[in-house]
């Protein structure tokens, strides 16, 4: 006959040699593997488990696996506690004669009890498994007892590697983290459950996946675990945040539109107050750009428009971000930038868009732009900075343009 493994904790390795004798008295033959987490036991494994040595990254584990909880001192309350966990049993340790018996009785129930589907549970299979969406059941301990051809072949593992395995048998830790939270959340407040996380195939490709839940209950009223259909929302997702951007972004220059840096404004505002620097805003707009639509037309003019994005992007400092706010006037958030720096950055951009050729039809352009430069103050004051800052830009340009002028507070 082969042996069986029995995979123990460490502190029990010196009780092994009187286990040994009192379990050579069976018809079985076993051999012993000292163990330093759960994850090193395969699923159904066989384990003698000193609660000492249990970790919180094993609880997930016990219900996947055959464990007797050894305990220091038996007592009944401590030992339901572990059968609630998902231990098959528990056992004193001085009792070692109780201990020898469970492993002789498990390894027993391994070879000759093996129950056969009944026809009605083949039904019910071969049913599920016609649904093209992946569906699974987990039971109170969050083991999978069940799933459907679709779900098996979604995350590229067979049914024999799925059922009976823990969360953290059949995917990373960091996902098995968040669906093993999600798990326990669910079986304590009992009903439904939806929420979208991603999904790691064993191919190692990651999917967005919206996932459905609800708790099923026994014949005795009690919670029996749960069930639970994937959605697969990669796609709709990718397309939602494609129609995003372009909602946010302006078609022609391909920078931020005013919504954007509506949104941008308020939370580098927030980073700003949270990390005590400045944060500063550049406002930009084309001198005489009317002149260039109505002397080349507007398709130059919106060549004229790309340029000056270019432009912008090569004199600007690498952290600014800009945005199209209308025609041609634009906005350039500073990060990190004091009223002082902000103008040197601002001053660096009038510099070099003149110095730039603009080819237009054939004609060279000389471009400029006025610019306004403020440091903004707080979300609060946001409107009356808005209002300085284009007073500033006005100023620059009644002052003959091509220039740079500052907005202050009072």
């Amino acid at each position: 006959m082969s042996s069986s493994t029995i995979y123990h904790s460490g502190c029990l390795t010196s009780y092994k040699v009187v286990l040994a004798t009192l379990l050579d008295q069976s018809v079985f033959k076993f051999q012993w593997q000292e163990i330093e987490c759960l994850q090193e036991v395969p699923v159904s494994g066989m384990v003698l488990l000193h609660e000492s040595d249990v970790q919180g990254r094993d609880i997930p584990l016990i219900g996947a696996r055959k464990i007797l909880m050894v305990l220091d001192k038996w007592d009944l309350s401590c030992a339901l506690t572990w059968v609630e966990q998902g231990a098959n049993d528990s056992a004193g340790l001085e009792d070692l004669e109780r201990i020898a018996t469970w492993v002789v009785a498990e390894q027993s129930r391994s070879l000759w009890h093996n129950p056969q589907p009944s026809d009605q549970q083949n039904t019910l299979q071969t049913v599920i498994d016609a649904i093209p969406v992946p569906i699974f059941y987990k039971d109170e301990w969050h083991i999978y007892r069940g799933c459907n051809l679709a779900f098996s072949e979604f995350i590229g593992l067979s049914k024999e590697k799925i059922i009976d395995h823990s969360v953290y048998d059949v995917a990373p830790k960091e996902l098995a983290d968040i669906y093993y939270q999600a798990d326990q959340d669910l079986l304590a407040k009992g009903g439904k459950q939806e929420y979208e996380t991603d999904v790691k195939n064993a191919q190692g490709e990651r999917f967005e996946i919206e996932f459905h839940k609800a708790i099923f209950y026994t014949s005795n009223g009690n919670k029996g675990g749960q069930v639970g259909v994937m959605l697969d929302v990669t796609e709709k997702n990718r397309l939602m945040r494609e129609l995003d951007k372009v909602s946010r972004t302006d078609p022609l220059t391909g920078v931020g539109n005013r919504r954007e840096f509506d949104d941008a404004v308020s939370s580098a505002l927030g980073e700003a107050q949270a990390s005590y620097s400045s944060i500063s805003l550049l406002t930009i707009d084309v001198d005489h750009f009317k002149s260039i639509n109505d002397q080349f037309g507007h398709s130059c003019g919106d060549e004229a428009l790309k340029f000056l994005v270019r432009c912008i992007y090569l004199a600007s400092p690498s952290n600014a971000s800009i945005y199209r706010i209308g025609g041609e006037e634009f906005y350039v958030l500073l990060p990190r930038t004091n009223l002082a720096e902000a103008r040197s950055a601002a001053e660096k951009v009038c510099q070099h868009i003149p110095s730039q050729p603009l080819i237009l039809k054939g004609e060279q352009v000389n471009m400029t732009v006025s610019i306004g430069a403020i440091q903004l103050a707080s979300e609060q004051q946001l409107e009356d900075s808005f209002k300085r800052v284009d007073q500033a830009l006005y100023e620059a340009k009644m002052t003959g343009r091509n220039r740079v002028c500052l907005a202050y507070y009072d």
